[in-house]
C-alpha cells in the first residue's frame, strides 16, 4: 500500500472508502473526509481497490459508482447455484461468478451489498458462506414478520393517536398494548419501558411524563378504563380464587357443633351482630346476662363476646388456609370488596348468621355497673344469632323504648361508657375521629357519606372488641401462649388537650405525638387503649393474624399445649404488618380517588350554573415556604393549599377547588378570594 490508494476500511457504521496517509508498522493514517481523518490498525483495511487518488473528489466519484452497482445487485440466482454446495467463497470469487469481469467500483459496490443484505451470504472470516435454503427460508420470514409488525405497529400507533383501537387486534399490536400497560403500572422499573416510550413517541410524541402519557394514551382508546385500581396490579393482589381453594371451600361440611365435645352451649344467650349495613362476613357478636343478686348486693352483668371459631372451619395448611396466608386480610375498596376467605366460607359456613348455629370462642366477662372486670374466662362455645342489626338500627332502638331490643341494648351501651372512662382514666386517648364512607356502584356512581365514630352504637361495639381482646392477650399471657402483643406508649398530651378545643386541629396534634404501635411476642402494655396487654383477635374472618391467634388459643383450650411457637407467630405478624400497612394504604389511596371524583363532579355541576366550589377548612399547620395542611368541615379529608401567613392553625378558611388531577389523585385547592 502507497499513500493516495484509495481503501475500503471498517469504520464504525460499516465499510466506508478512504485515502491512504502514511502508515507505521501497526496503523495507517486515512483521510474518510474532506478534513477527517482517522488512525486504524491494519486489521480494519477490508479491500484494496488497486485505485490511487490524488485528491478526495476521485474517492467521492468512486463511493458514488460502487454505491450504485449495490443497489442493483441481487445475488438469488446466484446463491441458487452454489448455495447447495455450501463453500465459503472470497469476494472476488463471487463478483467473477456474478459478472465474469470485474472492475473495482463492481468489487467495492459488492462488497457494501454484502454488508447491507446478509440474508443469502454470511460473513465468515475475510470470505462469504452462501446460507442453507432452510436459513434464507426462516430469515425471509422473519423479514415479512418485521414489515408486518412494522406495518401493524403504525396503524395501532395512528388509532391511539385518534383515541381508539383498531377492530381486530393482532397479537403484536396486543403485545404493544401490553407493552404501554407495563408501563403505565411500573415507569421506568418496567423492563420494557424502554421499547414502549419508543412506541409511545412514534404517535404522541415526547411527554415529560410517559407513564401518564402512555394511560392518558390507553384510556382515550378504551383499552384501559380511567377508574381502573392499577395498584392491585402493582401490588400483586389476587382477586379471584383459584379453583382448588374455591373447591375446598365448598366441600367444607360443617358438622352440627353441638356434637362437638368441650364445647359450651350457649345458644340460649340473646346473641346479636352490631355491623355496617350490607356486611356479610359477621365474625363476632354480642350477648348480656344481667345476673340475680342477692338484696342490697350490687347488680353483676355478664358479657359475652362471641367470636367465629373460623378455625374449626379453615384447616391449618390447607388451600384455604395458605390463600388466606397469602392474601392476609380482605381488601375494602369503595368500588369492590376482595375478600381473605371464600364467600361460602366469610359469609356463609363461618359467618355469625342469624338463626344458624355456630362454633365459636367466646369470652365471658362479669362486670358491675361500674365497668370493672370482676370475673372472666375464655370458653368454646356454640351460640346462635338471633339478629344481624345495622348500626343506624342500633342507634335508633338506643333511642326508642318500645324497639325490640332496646333493653339489653341500652344496658350494653352503657355498661361500654363505662369501660370507656376507665380506660381514660388509664391513660387511654380515645380519638374517635369521622371517617368517609364511599360506595361506588356497578355503574359508576359515587355515593359519600361521613361515618361519625363517636355514635353510640359504633363506639359501644369498639368497646367490646377492645375488652375482647385485651382479656385474648391477659389469656396468652397466663398461659405464655406465643401470641402477637401489640403495645404502645402514650405520649403526653395534656398541653395539646390544655391549649387545644376538640375539632380536627387537636386530633391532628396528639396523633402526631403518638409513637406507632408496635408488635412483638413478648407482651407489653398499649398506653393508647389504657390495657395492660393487648392482641387482635376479634376478626377471623378478615385477618390472617386473628385466625392465628384464635387456632393458638382454641388449640390450647382443647389439648394444654401450643398450636404455634414463637417463631411462627413472629414470622405472621412480621409478614402481616408489613402487608396490612400496604392495603391500608391502598384502601386509603382509592378512598381519596373516590372522593375527589365525586368532588369534582360537583365543581363542574356547578361550574356550568356559573357558581363555584367553595369549602370550608380548618388550617392545621401552616409552615412557611410550603402549602399549608388542611382538614375540610364538610369531609374528614386532608388537602393542602397556598395559605397567607396570617392563617394560624385552628383558623377556618374558605377554599375553592379549581381542579382535580385524577393520576396523581391531588386536589387544587386555593384560597377563595
Amino acid at each position: 500500500m502507497d499513500p493516495g490508494d484509495i481503501l475500503v476500511v471498517q469504520l464504525s457504521g460499516g465499510p466506508g472508502l478512504g485515502r491512504l496517509v502514511d502508515m507505521d508498522s501497526q496503523r495507517i493514517r486515512i483521510a474518510i473526509g474532506r478534513n477527517r481523518e482517522a488512525r486504524l490498525p491494519f486489521a480494519r483495511v477490508l479491500l484494496e481497490t488497486g485505485l490511487s487518488a490524488s485528491s478526495h473528489d476521485e474517492v467521492e466519484s468512486l463511493t458514488r459508482e460502487s454505491e450504485a452497482v449495490a443497489a442493483r445487485v441481487d445475488l438469488e440466482e446466484l446463491w441458487d447455484i452454489v448455495c447447495d454446495d455450501g463453500d465459503s467463497m472470497a469476494l472476488a470469487d463471487i463478483a467473477e461468478l456474478y459478472w465474469s469481469t470485474t472492475t473495482p467500483a463492481q468489487l467495492v459496490g459488492l462488497m457494501l451489498h454484502l454488508s447491507r443484505d446478509d440474508l443469502r451470504f454470511a460473513k465468515d472470516g475475510a470470505e462469504y458462506a452462501p446460507r442453507s435454503r432452510d436459513d434464507v427460508a426462516e430469515l425471509e420470514a422473519r423479514k415479512l414478520r418485521r414489515e408486518r409488525n412494522r406495518e401493524e405497529g403504525e396503524a395501532l400507533g395512528s388509532d391511539l393517536g385518534a383515541g381508539k383501537l383498531p377492530p381486530d387486534l393482532s397479537s403484536h399490536q396486543i403485545n404493544q398494548l401490553d407493552q404501554l400497560r407495563g408501563l403505565v403500572l411500573y415507569g421506568d422499573d418496567y423492563t420494557r419501558a424502554g421499547a414502549a416510550k419508543k412506541f409511545l413517541e412514534s404517535f404522541a410524541g415526547s411527554a415529560r411524563d410517559s407513564q401518564r402519557a402512555a394511560f392518558m394514551a390507553l384510556t382515550r382508546a378504551g383499552y384501559i378504563n380511567e377508574d381502573e385500581c392499577l395498584d392491585l396490579e402493582r401490588a400483586s393482589i389476587p382477586i379471584e380464587f383459584d379453583e382448588a381453594t374455591v373447591a375446598e371451600a365448598d366441600a367444607i361440611a360443617v358438622a352440627p357443633p353441638l356434637e362437638a365435645p368441650r364445647r359450651r352451649d350457649l345458644t340460649g344467650l340473646e346473641v346479636v351482630t352490631i355491623d355496617d349495613k350490607g356486611t356479610r362476613d359477621r365474625d363476632d357478636g354480642l350477648s348480656i346476662e344481667i345476673e340475680s343478686s342477692d338484696a342490697g348486693s350490687a347488680t353483676v352483668y355478664k358479657i359475652g363476646v362471641h367470636i367465629t371459631d373460623a378455625g374449626a372451619v379453615v384447616e391449618r395448611e390447607s388451600a384455604l388456609d395458605v390463600e388466606a396466608d397469602r392474601r392476609m386480610s380482605t381488601l375494602y375498596l369503595p368500588e369492590r370488596t376482595i375478600s381473605m376467605l371464600p364467600p361460602s366460607v366469610s359469609a356463609d359456613k363461618g359467618s355469625l348468621n342469624p338463626g344458624q348455629q355456630r362454633a365459636a370462642l367466646s369470652v365471658m366477662a362479669q362486670l358491675d355497673s361500674e365497668g370493672e372486670i370482676l370475673d372472666w374466662e375464655v370458653v368454646p362455645s356454640v351460640v346462635e344469632s338471633r339478629a344481624a342489626l345495622p348500626y343506624e338500627e342500633v342507634d335508633a332502638a338506643l333511642t326508642n323504648a318500645d324497639a325490640p331490643m332496646h333493653e339489653s341494648l341500652t344496658v350494653l351501651e352503657t355498661l361500654s361508657r363505662a369501660m370507656r372512662t376507665r380506660r381514660e382514666a388509664a391513660g387511654a386517648l380515645n380519638l374517635e375521629r369521622d371517617e368517609l364512607s364511599i360506595k361506588v356502584s356497578d355503574d359508576g356512581d359515587v355515593s359519600v357519606r361521613v361515618v361519625a365514630r363517636a355514635a353510640p352504637a359504633r363506639s359501644m361495639v369498639a368497646e367490646y372488641m377492645i375488652l375482647c381482646n385485651s382479656l385474648l392477650a391477659e389469656f396468652c399471657k397466663k398461659n405464655e401462649l406465643p401470641a402477637p402483643y401489640r403495645s404502645q406508649k402514650a405520649p403526653d398530651v395534656r398541653d395539646v388537650i390544655a391549649q387545644t378545643p376538640e375539632g380536627p386541629l387537636r386530633w391532628y396534634q396528639i396523633v402526631r405525638k403518638m409513637a406507632p404501635a408496635t408488635i412483638n411476642t413478648e407482651p407489653g402494655a398499649h398506653g393508647g387503649l389504657g390495657v395492660s396487654a393487648y392482641i387482635q383477635a376479634s376478626s377471623p374472618l378478615r385477618r390472617y393474624p386473628d385466625l392465628v391467634v384464635q387456632r393458638q388459643i382454641s388449640h390450647f383450650l382443647a389439648t394444654g399445649e401450643h398450636l404455634y411457637d414463637e417463631e411462627a407467630i413472629a414470622s405472621v405478624a412480621q409478614r402481616a404488618d408489613v402487608q396490612i400497612r400496604e392495603l391500608g394504604r391502598l384502601e386509603e389511596q382509592r378512598r381519596t380517588y373516590w372522593l375527589l371524583k365525586y368532588l369534582d363532579r360537583q365543581r363542574q355541576e356547578l361550574e356550568e350554573m356559573g357558581e363555584e366550589s367553595l369549602f370550608d377548612a380548618v388550617v392545621l399547620e401552616n409552615a412557611p415556604n410550603r402549602a399549608g395542611s388542611l382538614e375540610l368541615n364538610d369531609y374528614p379529608f386532608r388537602v393542602r393549599a397556598a395559605l397567607p401567613s396570617t392563617a394560624e392553625p385552628g383558623s377556618t378558611v374558605t377554599l375553592r377547588l379549581h381542579g382535580v388531577d385524577l393520576w396523581r389523585r391531588v386536589g387544587q385547592f386555593v384560597v377563595a378570594q
